[in-house]
């Protein structure tokens, strides 16, 4: 005897365990875990400002092409906004579940970060590569992870400022890309100092865009993959629905050089099942006929649930007579199963079974009603057994 707890099988268990990484999935997350995320890689962009300052002050031969007193200002701009950063990520984590943090702290992470972006833009240059091809990537990132509202209510600021500032530098108002002498830069066309410097400010950014869409369109990937085979699977017993199963069957009839055979099954008295054990019972039934089917077909047979305890095995390239010995392979594994209730009642199962070939006729709703009027005479002839479509014929 098997003894059967109430819970689904194997088959099921893995498909549950696929679609469990729904609840991890990045765009599923809320907008607060979106803004923590947020808040980390804002502070290792920061660690990159940092490293480049330190680097800066450390080498003098640098001196002559930055400007050291905004280098040391922005270097302790960084460490400040660093230690802000991090402060954020604890009122994130403590109030994750209150309804006030949820509306209100994703909405400031991402004010503060676009005001940082803006700063170190400014410094750099509101038009400079770095800035240009970090505004692109973070609002393509933004625009897919975060709600549109928070994405236009920081994005159309923080446009307006860097327009502004590059209105001011054309102006004389305010010098372009303060940071570095832009004078013994220009001397030289595309000075090294300054192309490695716009290389060090954008590898943060795109090694955080790139690894964010790597994993958005991976996750996006496994959910439609998960999504389509679901979709051709009955939700209990894991095998084939009726509409992928008449799929592989027009597929089949479509290649007459191919014969292909048909075997309908039915449960015996499955409503008593119902009756007397519960319909829990009754499903988990159903279950293990379905693995029962499984383990008993050859690897390239289908198997579909085509009713309520009526199930369908499509055999390409197999004749008449092979179909009506796998038939009763299957009879005698399922009428071997046992089942126990968890009121200790111990039961078991049979099926019957009719077979049709292809080489019987040329349509296919006709092979289809063949088998099911072999399936009938089983049921007619005493239940727990196979017939096939030839043996009414030649009855």
């Amino acid at each position: 005897m098997i003894r059967i707890h109430l819970h689904r099988s194997t088959e099921a268990r893995r498909w549950s365990w696929e679609l469990s990484w729904k609840r991890h999935i990045v765009a599923n997350w809320t907008q607060l875990k979106k803004s923590i995320l947020l808040l980390i890689l804002a502070a290792l962009m920061n660690l990159f400002w940092i490293i480049w300052d330190i680097v800066v002050l450390i080498n003098p031969e640098y001196a002559e092409w930055v400007h050291l007193r905004l280098v040391r200002s922005q270097l302790c701009t960084s460490l400040i906004m660093l230690v802000v950063l991090s402060v954020l990520v604890i009122p994130c984590h403590l109030f994750r579940e209150q309804h006030w943090a949820q509306e209100i702290l994703p909405i400031l992470n991402v004010q503060v970060f676009t005001a940082m972006l803006c700063h170190n833009s400014y410094l750099v240059g509101s038009f400079s590569p770095a800035t240009m091809v970090g505004y692109v990537s973070i609002v393509g990132v933004g625009l897919v992870l975060f709600d549109r509202r928070m994405v236009y209510c920081a994005l159309i600021p923080a446009t307006l400022a860097l327009l502004f500032c590059n209105y001011l530098s054309m102006t004389g108002v305010l010098t372009y890309a303060p940071l570095f002498n832009m004078q013994h830069l220009n001397q030289t066309v595309m000075h090294p100092f300054w192309v490695a410097s716009m290389l060090f400010f954008l590898v943060p950014i795109l090694l955080a865009c790139l690894f964010l869409f790597e994993v958005l369109l991976t996750q996006w990937r496994t959910r439609e993959q998960t999504i389509q085979n679901l979709s051709r699977l009955d939700p209990l017993t894991n095998v084939l629905n009726r509409r992928s199963i008449g799929h592989y069957l027009d597929r089949l009839h479509q290649q007459p050089e191919q014969q292909y055979s048909i075997v309908l099954l039915d449960l015996d008295h499955f409503k008593n099942i119902n009756d007397h054990f519960g319909h829990t019972m009754g499903d988990q039934v159903l279950i293990r006929v379905a693995q029962c089917l499984t383990a008993h077909v050859r690897e390239h047979d289908l198997i579909g649930r085509f009713g309520g305890e009526e199930f369908i095995v499509l055999l390409p390239n197999t004749a008449t007579a092979q179909a009506h010995q796998l038939a009763e392979r299957c009879r005698l594994a399922i009428s071997r199963l046992g089942f126990i209730t968890q009121q200790r009642q111990a039961f078991t199962v049979s099926a019957s079974f009719g077979v049709s070939s292809s080489l019987s006729d040329d349509e296919l709703h006709l092979v289809i009603s063949q088998a099911d009027q072999a399936l009938y005479a089983a049921k007619a002839a005493g239940r727990n057994q196979v017939r096939s479509f030839t043996d009414l014929i030649k009855s």
